[in-house]
């Protein structure tokens, strides 16, 4: 019998998007506290990880394809190759499809589909012109197959970034590169504050099976497994984090 693959990031170099709140912001944490250097790139300065060796901030925006390429040469420089990406960043909106306006479709696909894939793609080519394998994780919700109400526009996106995932996946395997997903479920962040503090809140964590919502930590085994050579052999696939919410319909 061979030894297992190790479920360590320590030594790898690993870039995270909207990486200064919510879940990116945790998964930039918890990834350098387990020894991986750390690309946080984000449009607003991350205070927290000021004073950690193992942190580089970038500020960059994921829809100005300059600042994409500009993020992974600073990347290069002080850390070599990335080989692990986890694509965070992401708006939403809460709004009626009678009422949705044009920009705001545009803007959530140019961040969240847009900005995804170009990240992506970004970060696969730089992979592939030096010869090396890695690992590259989207995120999508659980809105992707089940919407609620004035999510429309925002649960479109996250679909398409579910189908881009199996699509890169099949494009790159022959690059050694895999192409995954996390699906949250209901997790109280600055995405969502304006549903969290209302009473749909206490709804949604009655209407839990677990009878909770998600806690920031509750990500942090799919991140660490899905960064390391625990995964070498998993792509393609969505994995859902919701405590079981979507079994309820």
């Amino acid at each position: 019998m061979t030894d297992s693959p190790s479920i360590s990031v320590a030594g790898k170099n690993i870039a995270v998007t909207g990486g200064s709140s919510g879940l990116g912001l945790r998964m930039v944490q918890v990834l350098a506290a387990h020894g991986a250097n750390v690309v946080s790139i984000s449009r607003t300065p991350a205070p927290d990880n000021a004073h950690r060796s193992n942190i580089l901030n970038i500020i960059a925006d994921v829809t100005v394809a300059a600042d994409i390429g500009r993020a992974f040469d600073e990347a290069e420089q002080n850390l070599g190759t990335v080989t692990v990406v986890f694509n965070n960043a992401g708006v939403a909106t809460i709004e009626r499809a009678l009422t949705t306006t044009r920009e705001q479709l545009r803007h959530i696909f140019e961040v969240n589909v847009e900005g995804a894939f170009f990240i992506a793609q970004e970060a696969a080519k730089r992979m592939i012109a030096k010869g090396v394998g890695g690992s590259i994780i989207n995120l999508s919700s659980i809105l992707a197959d089940a919407p609620l109400k004035g999510s429309g526009a925002y649960a479109m996106s996250k679909a398409a970034v579910a189908q881009m995932t199996k699509s890169l996946a099949l494009e790159w395997a022959p690059h050694g590169i895999r192409v995954n997903a996390i699906a949250p479920g209901w997790f109280p962040t600055r995405l969502n504050e304006t549903i969290m503090d209302g009473p749909a809140k206490g709804f949604l964590k009655g209407k839990n099976p677990m009878r909770r919502l998600g806690e920031a930590e509750d990500i942090d085994g799919a991140v660490l497994m899905l960064a390391s050579d625990a995964s070498s052999y998993i792509t393609g696939t969505v994995i859902t984090i919701d405590g079981g919410h979507s079994l309820q319909g």
